[in-house]
């Protein structure tokens, strides 16, 4: 055999796999759905009536693939010349017609057959797959909505839209599994609730630990804080320490619960504050209520104020008063977190007051803010 004939073979091997895979790519537009059920099931009840045979998907994708090639190979290809070539007249007809619908052949009276250029149709057709690819991924939330709305209604367990959580050890590892789970992205926030103090009674290197996904990818991981949490001993040495694992966090006054959101997946709320076991807290996948949840957390997000943290120099303690301010924090909690008495708060508030030409607490924090003092 000479080399172009190898060549020649080869070049035909390579076009019949590339045709192979085109064409048995899932289900096809228009009278060709049905192929791609998977071997050795049978063809659906229409398409086996219109073949008037009772045939294995295989040998139908196999005969497109055939009559494809060989009409791509002649000049003037007819269903005639196809059945000549040994094919089965209703897998011709079947055939033509699935490549009919894609858009690869016409078919004309008295069986000739026109092929669409390759370079026209297959670009065309991809596009069809690509479209109907993004359909189908867009459809897969609501489909799964269905999924779990249908089991919630059962009497057996299962992870459906909401899920009522019964103790802060739940809360606890529900979360943990969604974390483990996340992709990009953890927004929360935090009111003083017993999860949020049973949190920060963690051993403190837990807390220097970055938040990990899938993968052991490292997680965006962004905290809104209610400035009460600052109530909490030692809090300000924990949120270093979160700092250092890369959470990023804003404080701000009035947060009434607590909620940790993964992704746009899932988001665990904790209502602990409401009722100390936990009972009621849930575990929500509705994506309209998760959505609902990150629109509230950006929004806190927004109204919150960084918090200055580090050593005790007269300007960090100043800072840090600010900070608090900013965040609405009265000046008990302020004085605890400074490290001085709550007179020496008040004078210090008075001369910032004044150094910003604030008229107000909150103004001397937002002039502070505005000068990037905080």
């Amino acid at each position: 055999m000479s080399d172009d004939s190898r060549t020649d073979e080869a070049a035909h091997a390579a076009a019949a796999e590339v045709a192979d895979a085109v064409l048995t790519n899932g289900l096809s537009p228009g009278r060709g759905a049905g192929l791609g059920a998977g071997q050795g099931s049978r063809l659906p009840s229409g398409v086996a009536a219109g073949l008037d045979l009772k045939v294995d998907v295989e040998e139908a994708e196999g005969t497109v693939t055939r009559v494809f090639l060989a009409v791509l190979q002649h000049q003037e290809p007819t269903r005639s010349l196809l059945i000549a070539q040994g094919m089965k007249a209703p897998l011709v007809d079947h055939s033509l017609d699935v490549l009919g619908s894609r858009g690869l052949v016409r078919l004309h009276p008295g069986g000739a057959i026109e092929v669409v250029p390759p370079d026209i149709s297959l670009p065309a057709l991809a596009l069809d797959y690509e479209r109907r690819a993004r359909e189908t991924r867009s459809a897969a939330h609501e489909l799964a909505q269905v999924y779990f709305q249908a089991r919630s209604a059962s009497r057996t367990p299962d992870v459906g839209t909401v899920r009522i959580l019964n103790s802060l050890d739940e809360i606890a590892a529900v979360t943990a599994e969604a974390v483990a789970a996340g992709t990009e992205r953890i927004r929360t926030f935090r009111s003083l609730s017993p999860r949020t103090r049973a949190l920060f009674a963690s051993p403190l290197h837990s807390h220097e630990e970055p938040s990990r996904g899938v993968g052991g990818n490292v997680l965006d991981y962004t905290t809104v804080y209610d400035t009460d949490v600052l109530e909490i001993d030692g809090a300000l040495e924990i949120l270093e320490a979160r700092e250092r694992g890369g959470e990023r966090f804003r404080f701000t006054s009035a947060v009434p619960f607590s909620a940790v959101i993964v992704d746009e997946a899932v988001a665990i709320v904790d209502v602990s504050a409401f009722d100390p076991s936990g009972f009621g807290s849930a575990v929500i996948r509705a994506r309209s209520m998760v959505l609902a949840l990150i629109a509230l957390s950006d929004h806190l997000w927004d109204l919150g104020s960084p918090l200055t943290t580090g050593g005790v120099t007269t300007e960090r303690r100043d800072q840090l008063i600010l900070s608090l301010l900013a965040a609405g924090a009265p000046d008990a909690t302020i004085a605890r977190q400074a490290g001085v008495s709550q007179r020496t708060v008040e004078r210090r508030v008075r001369a910032l007051m004044d150094q910003l030409g604030a008229g107000t607490r909150f103004q001397a924090g937002v002039q502070a803010a505005r000068r990037g003092m905080v």
